[in-house]
């Protein structure tokens, strides 16, 4: 009896071994006959190629199971390319913004409208190798007796023949400040010799850098306005007087009711003409008022006279304190009152104050002689 108990634990023993063993080598066999299930692929971002795998990394992707007892059990991973991609999910990353492109100021051609003041300056002449004339000014600037600040500037450039008189308006100093910004802008066109915007087929070339300098002072008026905003509606007349020695020219760049004269043979004579409201019907105390000013909008329309300065003659570039208090009579008997330029200012202003003084008064005189009298000069 002891021998059957014997072999039948021995049994026993034996069916435990295999059926551990089994459990040990991964559960048994699969059947012949199952089919596995397709291996999913990852997609890749872009085609694959020998040139991109080094920036390429790998990724595990997961067999499907084809029983329920192998989810637990570990799967050799699938090696599958995907784009390489650098970046780290708690890293902190500005955000991707679109940036703000400079502002580029727009570079207008004024409108210019010719006035020929001179007939026989109708043909541009060839610039000559000599000067034909010899021109020289002297000038001055006064607050007047009423104003409490003088608004007026003024450039004077015997070297280039370039006289300019500036009458500014608005308030907390904005005339003042317009003004003065015209004359420096107009200034340093000049000396560089940079004139924004397109020549005009019109007007001769030299003109046109004149009216293009204007219209770069009213572009500048007008941005130092909008960055200051106690200084919105502030802008400036203009009268501007350009001799060109050798060509025996004269160009004049006129905005508003600043004003150009001309004594020749003793008879004086306005070349410009006042841009005021008076122009459009306008009647009574608003008819004085300016249609045109320089840096109030973003062109300005220039009048372009165009002449031609003998020797002899005497040229008065003025504001409007000095009409206003002196009429055209006054103002020839004064000229003709002196030979000498520095007078003749000295006289013009001092004729305003004692007519009252109630604006500012800013005066050139401009005289023009034979060449060989004076040193010669670029034109």
């Amino acid at each position: 009896m002891s021998d059957v108990i014997w072999v039948l634990s021995c049994l026993v023993s034996l069916v435990l071994a295999i059926a551990i063993g089994r459990l040990w080598s991964g559960g048994g066999e699969e059947s012949e006959d199952a089919t596995p299930a397709p291996t999913p692929k990852a997609r890749s971002l872009r085609p694959s190629s020998e040139a991109d795998r080094s920036e390429r990394i790998t990724v595990p992707v997961p067999q499907a199971n084809t029983d329920s007892h192998e989810a637990d059990t570990p799967q050799a991973p699938v090696a599958e390319a995907l784009p390489r991609i650098d970046f780290e999910d708690d890293e902190e990353v500005e955000p991707t913004l679109v940036g703000k492109k400079p502002e580029q100021r727009l570079v207008i051609q004024p409108p210019a409208f010719k006035i020929l003041y001179d007939v026989d300056a109708a043909d541009d002449e060839p610039t000559q190798a000599k000067a034909l004339i010899f021109v020289s000014a002297r000038a001055q600037t006064d607050r007047g007796l009423k104003r409490k600040r003088n608004e007026d500037s003024l450039l004077v450039r015997d070297d280039e023949g370039l006289y300019v008189v500036a009458d500014g308006m608005g308030g907390y100093n904005g005339g003042e400040i317009a003004s003065g910004l015209a004359v420096k802008t107009i200034d340093d066109a000049f000396t560089e010799s940079r004139f924004e915007g397109v020549p005009h087929a019109t007007i001769p070339p030299r003109a046109s850098e004149l009216a293009r300098a204007i219209q770069m002072a009213n572009v500048a008026i007008q941005s130092r306005a909008e960055s200051e905003r106690e200084l919105t509606g502030m802008g400036t007349t203009i009268c501007a007087a350009r001799f060109l020695a050798r060509k025996q020219r004269l160009y004049v760049g006129h905005v508003g009711d600043s004003r150009l004269y001309r004594l020749r043979n003793n008879e004086l004579s306005q070349m410009t003409s006042d841009h005021t409201m008076r122009d459009y019907g306008v009647t009574g105390a608003d008819a004085a008022h300016l249609s045109r000013a320089v840096g109030v909008w973003p062109t300005v329309p220039i009048d372009v006279i165009v002449g031609k300065p003998e020797p002899g003659d005497l040229y008065l570039v003025c504001s409007d304190g000095l009409t206003k208090m002196l009429d055209d009579d006054r103002i020839r008997e004064t000229l003709l009152g002196s030979t000498d330029p520095k007078r003749m200012v000295d006289a013009l202003i001092k004729a305003a104050n004692d007519s009252g003084g109630k604006d500012n008064v800013t005066v050139i005189v401009v005289r023009v002689d034979p060449p060989a009298e004076a040193p010669e000069r670029a034109a």
